[in-house]
């Protein structure tokens, strides 16, 4: 029987978008409340609100709920909840024999970019990079497979594509030259600019370009994470000092934006000399330059102008156990919504520059052969170690190591456990890794290949790590 090569590519994974599309109409048309799950990230919280939004528009109701993971408890849980039929956002295809097991005879559409693991039931529609050849990773995140998906109900959703890129830019899907999106999340840029609702540019890409100054530009910029400086404002302050740049001008503090591209080429310089003289690799400047994504119609000096920026806020509510509000921003709330996003993402970077100065002390973080290991244990939230070892993973260019950050969950019986392939680093598959070792450690685990994470009992953790990096050993030794 000949293979039809129309399930591969883009073609085959817009047909996919295209079925799923209809099954949505259809529910749609039924007018029964539909159920949306999704992932807690702000791929996760942007995606479940494309789906809302389209939901909301056409007058249907709905309900969303995001949760960090799917286990046998919580399927029961929606199997016994309300009926109707349920949206996967961003989750679910990992999760397929579990949701094949406890959700089989009710309505379900997976609309994921994370590697699937088992079949759907029939009747079940899944919308997936990975079924057609395409990578998860980079070519689409969760909210652009559900933004492809209601693209298709007409042009009256295509607004909704700024939504689609500051998720994948929340998942860390800049991978292309100049940090640019690419693969199938191109369709959601070329359609938000097509409308005039982004615009692309080339600059800096320290985290508040346009609205903070400079120094806690520099300070707050953590994609990548600049070595003795991210989270640290007085080593910002000399470098800034060192390389003969005003940070006042007329009692107004100037922000990245104000400065010449003579300014700009000064402070790359003096920052590459600076991770030099401690011994990291001064390439790391060249991640501070690349495509900007700027949100037009949102206003000037805010964290929304940018959608980095605004991917950021996400990731706060989301670590900060407030998706909903980040759900709200998403949906136009700029009034109660936004302002309490806003003191969500300020206590969100003090927990984080708390995080990074408990990591100066000794033991916390470890190097163990092919392993840093970030002990996060109790005195880290659990909800912020998936934010700590993206971080701290992008600022370990070519180092050949794997980063793992875990912490205990408040009631100590489980530990969190993420881990990072940084770039230029091993060629393993860390999700398939992660998924096979939480499994035999009587846990869930899984992910992409370069970023994974796994909930397993507490008392495992030190026996997981060690089994982590022999895995690692295995997988090397069988690449030479």
């Amino acid at each position: 029987m000949p293979i039809s090569l129309d399930l591969f590519g883009r073609e085959g994974f817009m047909k996919a978008a295209r079925r799923a599309s209809e099954v949505l109409k259809r529910w749609v048309s039924s007018g029964e409340p539909i159920t949306i799950i999704s992932h807690v990230d702000a791929d996760g919280i942007t995606a479940a609100s494309i789906i809302a939004s389209c939901l909301y528009r056409l007058e249907v109701p709905f309900r969303a709920r995001i949760v960090p993971w799917l286990d046998r408890d919580m399927v029961e849980e929606l199997a016994s909840g309300p009926e109707g039929p349920i949206v996967f956002t961003d989750i679910g295809s990992s999760y397929m024999n579990l949701l094949a097991e406890g959700l089989g005879t009710r309505e379900v559409l997976v609309l994921d970019h994370h590697p699937p693991v088992g079949k759907p039931p029939p009747g079940w529609v899944e919308v997936n990079p990975h079924n057609h050849g395409l990578d998860g990773t980079s070519d689409v995140s969760g909210a652009g497979v559900a933004y492809l998906v209601v693209r298709e109900f007409g042009d009256e959703m295509r607004d909704l594509a700024p939504l689609a890129v500051i998720g994948a830019l929340g998942d860390l899907q800049d991978r292309r030259e100049d940090r640019s999106l690419g693969g199938l999340n191109e369709i959601a840029v070329e359609d938000a600019v097509g409308l005039g609702l982004v615009e692309v540019s080339k600059d800096l890409v320290f985290y508040g370009r346009e609205t903070r100054p400079i120094h806690k530009a520099m300070a707050y910029t953590s994609s990548p994470y600049i070595p003795g400086i991210s989270y640290q404002e007085d080593n910002a302050f000399a470098v800034l000092a060192k390389a003969g740049i005003k940070v006042k001008e007329d009692d107004r503090w100037r922000t990245v934006s104000d400065l010449s591209e003579e300014e700009k080429k000064r402070l790359l310089d003096t920052i590459a000399g600076f991770l030099a003289s401690r011994g990291h690799s001064p390439e790391l400047v060249n991640k501070l330059v690349g495509t900007v994504y700027t949100l037009v119609g949102e206003e000037p000096w805010t964290p929304l102008r940018d959608a980095r920026e605004f991917a950021s806020l996400l990731n706060a509510c989301a670590r900060m156990e407030k998706p909903d509000v980040g759900i709200a921003v998403c949906m136009g709330d700029r009034s109660r919504g936004l302002e309490e996003a806003l003191s969500l993402l300020e206590e969100y970077r003090s927990r984080l520059a708390r995080c990074f100065a408990k990591m100066q002390e000794p033991g916390v973080v470890e190097e163990l052969g092919r392993l840093v290991v970030v002990h996060g244990g109790s005195w880290m939230s659990d909800r912020m170690v998936a934010a700590v070892a993206s971080i701290v993973s992008s600022g370990m260019a070519g180092s050949g190591k794997v980063l793992v950050v875990y912490a205990f969950e408040e009631d100590g019986k489980h530990a969190k456990i993420s881990a990072r392939v940084p770039p230029e680093g091993p060629e393993i598959d860390i999700g398939a890794l992660m998924r096979d070792l939480a499994a035999r450690f009587s846990g869930l685990g899984g992910g992409h290949d370069v970023a994974a994470g796994a909930r397993i009992p507490a008392d495992s953790v030190s026996d997981f790590i060690r089994a982590l990096g022999e895995a690692l050993g295995k997988a090397e030794a069988r690449k030479s």
